[in-house]
């Protein structure tokens, strides 16, 4: 046996991950299950709905969410059904498609996918092909209505997302950067129009759910969204990584600030009232709804038009 081998901290078996924060060495069992342990802990904070959703692109971290759920399923008072939303991107969404439609058969979870191409009549090649405005914007605009059709369909009221911890404080620190308080607490208040959204990674490390992807098998190496080099998170993901590298724990106290300040404001603040599109009947911060301003104020969205 080599002598520079390590081991786990919990047993004799060899190390394959290290807490840098806390100097820690787990071994790939004592690695699993200290992920699934925080998934439960997170959730016995949350009021679960008879049927929870699970936003699920068929990547890394959504694949591990999904894994780690279906592991603990005989402990929720749930079922889960995955929701995937295809935008329409040539050369990257067959491949991730393909992957969420294995996994889910493989874990025995029910799968629903919505097309942008159907809901909108435009993939987002389609939508961006030619014009100078950011694809991420456009595409998390687009997809969050998408999921939200999606999850009306299957009667959910609560969605799960993969965001693992770093994905948190990118978002805490471009909430920041931008100023718009409202982004701190949209979407973890009960709301009667939209479905609500939880994290159960928000206190796993994104090297934590890639090695338990890698553990369980379930990892595949997939192709990076071709429009993900263009987004400012990509910038502000290079200076937390160096941040974390130098100072061991930002990553994890940037993340746990922004859910402090919900903890504790989440009650009092007041968010706007939502106002009705005049085009499609959605809610949303003005008279027309992003949406519509994407796709343009005179397109017509039977396919979306909002019962209440």
């Amino acid at each position: 046996m080599a002598d520079n081998q390590i081991f786990c901290e919990k047993c004799d078996k060899p190390a394959v991950y290290l807490d840098r924060e806390q100097g820690i060495h787990l071994c790939r069992n004592h690695l699993k299950e200290s992920v699934e342990d925080e998934v439960r802990r997170y959730l016995k904070t949350i009021r679960l709905p008879e049927t929870l959703g699970v936003a699920f692109s068929g990547g890394k971290d959504s694949t591990a969410l999904l894994k780690v759920l279906s592991e603990i399923r005989s402990e929720l008072p749930c079922r889960i059904i995955a929701l995937t939303v295809d935008e329409g991107i040539e050369g990257y969404r067959q491949d991730t498609i393909k992957a969420a439609t294995e996994t889910c058969l493989i874990l025995g979870i029910p799968h629903e996918i919505i097309r942008f191409q159907d809901l909108y009549g435009y993939s987002l090649d389609h939508l961006v092909s030619g014009s100078e405005r950011n694809a991420c914007t456009i595409c998390g605009i687009l997809r969050r209505r998408a999921l939200e059709v999606l999850a009306q369909k299957c009667s959910i009221s609560m969605i799960a997302t993969g965001h693992n911890q770093d994905d948190h404080a990118q978002t805490a620190l471009m909430n920041a950067i931008s100023g718009d308080v409202n982004k701190v607490f949209t979407g973890y208040g009960s709301s009667s129009w939209y479905a609500q959204r939880i994290k159960p990674f928000v206190c796993v490390s994104e090297k934590e759910v890639t090695l338990y992807a890698l553990l369980n098998g379930l990892f595949r190496d997939l192709p990076e969204c071709p429009y993900a080099v263009s987004s400012l998170r990509g910038e502000v993901r290079t200076l937390l990584y160096q941040y974390e590298k130098n100072h061991p724990g930002a990553m994890r106290n940037a993340a746990q600030c922004e859910e402090n300040i919900r903890a504790k404001l989440g009650g009092t603040y007041q968010q706007e009232a939502y106002k009705t599109c005049s085009i499609c009947g959605w809610p949303g911060s003005g008279i027309i709804c992003q949406v519509c301003m994407v796709l343009g104020k005179d397109t017509h969205l039977n396919p979306m038009t909002k019962e209440k």
